[in-house]
């Protein structure tokens, strides 16, 4: 498997994460009802990406450390999974900012189909 984005549909939402060549989602979308706008805060989110000052690190209550990205307009676009430790966050933020052109993989379809299926 191949560090990828993928567009879900879940609980009525459209959604774009990204997934690890391991198979862990390390960055979500925050969802949308509609197909083309989520497949637009993608792209604006490989836009933001590039700029350092759009990621911004938060703290958790817990302890635990997580990345938002954020638009020009200050809007959010997504959220990391958490980590336990500062380091752990830098490497996933490397993560993120090193597949930022991953392949999109529109799983939308493929659930569609097994819903019809059944």
């Amino acid at each position: 498997m191949v560090t990828r984005f993928e567009l879900v549909h879940e609980h009525n939402d459209y959604i774009f994460q990204l997934r690890t060549k391991d198979g862990d989602v390390v960055l979500r979308g925050l969802g949308s009802d509609s197909k083309i706008m989520t497949q637009n805060e993608l792209l604006h989110l490989r836009r933001a990406v590039k700029d350092e000052s759009h990621l911004v690190p938060h703290v958790s209550d817990d302890g635990s450390h997580f990345l938002i990205i954020k638009d020009s307009d200050g809007s959010v676009l997504a959220r990391s999974s958490k980590t336990n430790s500062k380091s752990e966050f830098e490497a996933l933020t490397k993560v993120i900012v090193d597949a930022i052109d991953a392949p999109i993989i529109d799983l939308t379809k493929v659930n569609k189909h097994r819903a019809q299926a059944h």
